[in-house]
């Protein structure tokens, strides 16, 4: 079954975010930007230290493309 959504906006791409995270880091700040129909989305995570992840969403269908640590 795949969901549709009708263009995320920042509320629900940080929300699809959180979720995928929070499995294994605590959350301290997120931040979105939306560019050409991907929702970009940087948190700043630990688990057992500091770092930041960046996910890829499709604003179409909620989808996280991929994501990758930063720092």
């Amino acid at each position: 079954m795949t969901l549709h959504f009708d263009d995320l906006d920042t509320k629900r791409a940080e929300e699809i975010a959180r979720n995928f995270l929070r499995q294994h880091h605590s959350i301290f700040d997120i931040k979105s930007t939306l560019e050409n129909g991907v929702w970009l989305v940087e948190a700043r995570t630990s688990a057992f230290s500091e770092s930041i992840k960046k996910l890829r969403i499709d604003a179409k269908t909620g989808k996280i493309i991929d994501w990758q640590q930063l720092s």
